[in-house]
């Protein structure tokens, strides 16, 4: 029953897009399910990457954290980025990349995730046909969040 509710929860998700049932079931084997709380920290910029989120219940938020280095600000407060709901996903930057997350996300209101750890996204991704629609899907995905990044501080430059 728990799994049947992962592949329907799964299948709403456009980052799966494109995968059958069959492949959903592999997705959702490798799936762990975890709960978080407003202001708890999923990911912390500068560290490396918990995992491949998809959100199933609640809201986060992609903050640019103000960075204290040498006694300094780098910033004098946070910078929101963007914030994700129902059905969106994050974390894909440091795993695809192996690098530390670029940035924090952080709870906004308290809900609930699938995670994939680095060694289950690195199994999915090496499946040749899972693998291509998911890249494929996340492709889409962050052109779009850049394009719509671009048409704010088009507005902002505008405005100003």
């Amino acid at each position: 029953m728990f799994k049947t509710k992962i592949i329907d929860a799964l299948s709403k998700v456009e980052v799966f897009a494109g995968l059958t049932r069959d492949d959903l079931k592999v997705v959702s084997k490798a799936c762990r399910r975890i709960h978080y709380n407003e202001g708890e920290t999923l990911i912390e910029m500068g560290k490396p990457s918990a995992g491949f989120y998809v959100l199933t219940k609640g809201k986060v938020k992609v903050i640019l954290p103000e960075r204290i280095e040498g006694g300094k600000a780098r910033r004098a407060s946070a910078v929101t980025l963007n914030t994700l709901n129902e059905g969106d996903c994050f974390g894909e930057y440091s795993l695809i990349e192996k690098k530390q997350g670029s940035a924090s996300v952080i709870g906004f209101q308290p809900g609930e995730a699938l995670k994939l750890d680095e060694d289950s996204f690195e199994d999915l991704m090496s499946n040749d046909h899972i693998g291509k629609i998911i890249y494929r899907n996340l492709l889409r995905i962050l052109i779009r969040r850049l394009r719509k990044k671009e048409a704010e501080l088009d507005l902002i430059l505008i405005a100003g």
